[in-house]
């Protein structure tokens, strides 16, 4: 494997840990409303309970 395939892959493994929390939240806002909402209804659920985030970041987290 080359070097920077290998720091390639650790770096992404990072960046997706960074994000965990809001993916369990998103996991909880989207089995609580039965699958009905998509990442536009999320992020404004999210950002009225307080958690500023991206819509990029949880169409990203939801693919």
């Amino acid at each position: 494997m080359a070097r920077s395939s290998y720091y390639y892959h650790l770096k992404t493994k990072s960046v997706l840990r960074k994000h965990d929390t809001a993916q369990d939240q998103i996991k909880k806002i989207y089995h609580r409303h039965k699958g009905r909402y998509g990442y536009r209804r999320i992020t404004l659920e999210m950002r009225n309970s307080g958690c500023i985030i991206n819509h990029k970041t949880v169409l990203k987290l939801m693919g």
